[in-house]
């Protein structure tokens, strides 16, 4: 039985994670809220690098942006005003102790288990909703695009001449670790362009420029550096028009699937039972190694689980995507 009076349950405070591709992932925390509460207020609280995910969203009522940063009375200002509001769920993905803090009518477990065969963190975290009766485990990612991104996003295209088939490649992550070599994404670049008059498009912010670039310098063929040229909102709209997405474990991975392209991912210490693409279409490479997934910050060996993915394994899986032959 559900642990829950759902009539109670008018206002909900989803307090979510910090890095981008974490994020992305606890959408379908408040797209399964808004079905099964669907005359309640949804508010979300989340890091300043998320606000761009929610910020547009017709399904949120109120964008709570908290800097861990900010001083202790800041802190303590922002809870009293959260407790004002009286929350009749709070939602909580980080484990804090601000539910406690708040006192709603109901709130997730900072201490939750979980079944065997529930190992994705997509689906850990719809089953935090277990207890309010909220059992589907099925609901997709998602971000909300406006017509203002997805005109962006078009000529950004128009403007650089990019036809189709367009391919978005992101070479970057945030640990070096989950990175693919750069000699592997340049042949397999210059591959898709000579042997499927492809578009290749790169994406990334900041760090990511010099990958890139580097990248680049050892093709053969012209691409295209869209690197820092986007939000986070029209990063999905230029996915969502793509045919392909090549990518380590990284955010833009999370965008593709909460968009629909098509995702080709390269997964060296992190597991993707855990972290992997989620589409019906979408791809893995990865080697099976008596040490990978290792999940730690430092290699101990050489690196090997990224180094013997070869460029020819993950051309031929990339062009067989594009054409339709998964």
């Amino acid at each position: 039985m559900p642990l829950i009076d759902k009539a109670q349950v008018r206002r909900i405070l989803v307090i979510t994670l910090s890095n981008i591709g974490d994020i992305i992932l606890t959408t379908p925390v408040i797209r399964a809220l808004s079905k099964e509460f669907p005359g309640s207020r949804i508010d979300v609280m989340v890091g300043p690098n998320g606000k761009d995910i929610f910020d547009k969203d017709p399904r949120i009522f109120k964008l709570v942006v908290y800097d861990k940063h900010v001083s202790i009375a800041e802190k303590r200002r922002l809870q009293l005003k959260l407790r004002k509001l009286k929350y009749d769920l709070v939602v909580d993905l980080r484990n804090t102790v601000l539910p406690l803090l708040l006192a709603p009518k109901y709130r997730t477990s900072p201490i939750q288990s979980f079944p065997k065969d529930i190992v994705h963190k997509k689906e850990r975290h719809l089953y935090r909703l277990f207890p309010f009766g909220i059992e589907d485990l099925s609901e997709r990612s998602y971000i909300h695009i406006t017509k203002e991104d997805e005109d962006y996003a078009g000529d950004l295209l128009k403007t650089n001449a990019v036809t189709d088939p367009v391919v978005v490649v992101s070479p970057g992550a945030k640990s070096h670790l989950k990175q693919w070599t750069i000699e592997g994404f340049a042949e397999v670049c210059d591959g898709l362009i000579g042997e499927c008059a492809a578009s290749v498009v790169f994406v990334g912010t900041g760090p990511d420029k010099e990958i890139v670039l580097s990248v680049a310098e050892k093709m053969k063929n012209k691409c295209h550096d869209f690197v820092d040229r986007t939000n986070i909102r029209q990063l999905a709209s230029l996915l969502k028009r793509s045919s392909l997405l090549i990518t380590n474990d990284s955010a833009p991975m999370h965008l593709g699937c909460a968009v629909g392209t098509k995702v080709l991912a390269i997964f060296g210490p992190t597991d993707p039972k855990k972290y992997g693409p989620t589409g019906e279409f979408d791809a893995v490479i990865n080697k099976k190694l008596f040490c990978s997934p290792c999940e730690v910050a430092a290699c101990k060996y050489g690196h090997e689980c990224m180094k013997l993915v070869s460029a020819d394994e993950v051309l031929d899986r990339a062009k067989m995507m594009i054409e339709g032959y998964e």
